[in-house]
């Protein structure tokens, strides 16, 4: 099957339940090339061994997006289209996979269990014979390496581990399991319906409904380290998201969870999935289905206009399945460190409050990762650079994506990746088709696009390339453009060879990608790019996002 425009969503195919999400790996590179611009952030749990191309690995990729897990609220997700799994391109050298999956309670031996139940009482002894009736007792109670079993019923609570609660330790974590989908709304205080300040607490397979009150679902603060929220289904909040993290949150994993519909009316209506606020440090957004909600699907909150803390150091983005929220699916602010890989991104549209960008980097973001994504269905797909009030965008690399299906529809700007103020971005081994514009770069927004490095991309679009006046510096080669797309130049329509000569390019063409089965390049795009420091196969790497014959 070849595919071409508007042909994009033929391509999935079922879920295949797994029993563990896997998390594939793009730091690999080949010789020096791309190194220098790689940004190195602190991933937690993650290798990041690099093999040479002489080395391939040839396990095939995951599929894009949410893993089913079985037992769990993703597997039990309403079925549609959308979320069907999309099958592997083809294997992708240099990458590794480590077998990472949430903590479940079912799998783990604990040296004691506490039992909770809506018609225990709290002077009980805490056993299935005599059963407490609130998870804030058996929370005061539960000790490293002991669980607490929490009974199908609703519970009325706020859940606070905090001074209240002993320290879980990485080889004895505490764990509150929900049996059966126990409900918890929200009870008497302040505050988040979940608030998590000690680590190594496994918090999984719960219901947490927030009744539309203006609160966080959950939240982590301090020395989290280890603290997972997972398995579980967050919906119906009316506050600034569904989690979030702040005031020094170190090491939460905030994995395989459903997320949806929590909306704000009044004011900043903004209601996100996660919102990573100023001095969280090493956060994990992982195998997560977050949509419906009136924010982004995660933002990474930056300190300008409100604070002076230091912005959040070290978090990753992957696996996950957003959609069909009003603002964004990651909005990254000024925040150091971040990986937003392997995603699947869509259904992000004009409306009155947000302009339908997908992946958007801006004010002061710096080491920023954006790879082996799928986005579609949007206005524009990754968008670096635009407001700041201090140091523009740095250290930013966009690598392996695949966008496609971006529409100016209803008002919307129809790019596929756009670069405005910003230093050294890299954009390498991209495949963009059906976009009403593949790439602009250097309009001056924000001030100029300086050093971006724009190479091994297949750009299809009505206007391959829309290229401004500040854009000093810019190293554009080996990409492959639409045979009938047109570039702009400082806003004139000139042709390829005008457009070539005027930017110094010596090595990209044009033709027909010949886009195969999930993105795999023809003819035209294979062996055609230029050593970029990722590992390829054949004699030199391919263009676009798939490398093929590995």
């Amino acid at each position: 099957m070849r595919i071409s425009k508007g042909n994009f969503l033929k391509l999935k195919t079922p879920v295949a339940a797994v029993a563990t999400s896997l998390l594939m790996l793009g730091t690999t590179a080949h010789a020096a090339g791309l190194d220098a611009f790689l940004p190195t952030p602190k991933i937690p749990g993650v290798s990041t061994t690099r093999t040479p191309a002489s080395q391939p690995t040839t396990g095939s990729l995951p599929a894009i997006g949410v893993q089913p897990v079985p037992g769990t609220p993703v597997e039990a997700l309403p079925d549609h289209a959308d979320h069907a799994v999309i099958a592997t391109p083809s294997p992708q050298p240099g990458i590794q996979a480590n077998g990472l999956a949430p903590a479940s309670a079912s799998a783990q031996s604990f040296t004691r269990e506490w039992v909770v139940s809506p018609t225990g009482d709290d002077n009980g002894d805490g056993s299935a014979a005599q059963p407490l009736k609130t998870i804030t007792k058996a929370v005061s109670l539960a000790g490293p390496g002991e669980v607490i079993r929490v009974q199908a019923g609703t519970y009325a609570e706020r859940v606070i581990i905090g001074a209240n609660a002993k320290a879980g330790t990485e080889g004895a974590k505490i764990t509150l399991q929900g049996e059966g989908s126990p409900r918890i709304t929200p009870g008497p205080g302040s505050g988040g319906m979940v608030q998590v300040r000690q680590p190594h607490w496994v918090i999984d397979g719960f219901e947490m409904d927030v009744q539309r009150q203006p609160i966080f679902g959950v939240t982590f603060e301090g020395n989290v380290t280890g603290s997972m929220l997972v398995n579980s289904h967050l919906h119906h909040g009316g506050g600034g998201a569904a989690v979030t993290t702040f005031n020094k949150a170190t090491g939460a994993i905030i994995e395989n969870n459903h997320i949806h519909d929590f909306l704000k009316t009044t004011g900043n209506q903004d209601s996100h999935g996660v919102v990573v606020q100023p001095t969280s440090k090493d956060i994990t957004v992982r195998n997560n289905d977050i949509h419906s909600n009136s924010g982004d699907s995660v933002q990474c909150l930056g300190p300008e206009g409100f604070s002076s803390l230091p912005p959040a150091d070290g978090l990753v983005v992957e696996n996950n399945h957003f959609y069909a929220n009003r603002e964004n699916a990651v909005d990254i602010k000024t925040c150091y460190g971040v990986v937003i890989r392997n995603n699947r991104m869509h259904q992000f549209r004009p409306s009155s409050t947000a302009k339908g960008d997908v992946v958007v980097i801006h004010y002061s973001a710096s080491n920023v990762l954006v790879e082996d994504n799928e986005i579609y269905d949007g206005a524009k797909g990754i968008s670096v650079g635009g407001n700041h009030e201090g140091p523009v965008p740095s250290g930013i690399v966009v690598r392996r994506n695949r966008v496609h299906g971006i529409s100016n529809a209803n008002g919307g700007e129809g790019t596929a990746i756009r670069l405005e103020n910003s230093q050294g971005t890299v954009v390498v081994n991209n495949t963009v088709t059906g976009a009403t514009t593949g790439l602009i770069i250097g309009h001056g927004t924000g001030g100029p696009t300086q050093s971006a490095v724009v190479q091994n991309n297949i750009l299809d679009g009505s206007v391959a390339v829309d290229l401004g006046g500040q854009a000093p510096g810019l190293k554009l080669g080996n990409n492959l453009f639409a045979a009938s797309g047109q570039f702009k130049s400082q806003g004139a329509m000139v042709g390829t060879e005008q457009f070539l000569a005027t930017t110094g390019d010596a090595s990209s063409s044009s033709g027909s990608a010949d886009l195969g089965e999930a993105f795999g390049p023809g003819p035209q795009a294979v062996d055609r790019g230029v050593d970029v420091g990722l590992p390829f196969c054949g004699g030199a790497p391919d263009i676009g996002a798939v490398e093929m014959g590995c």
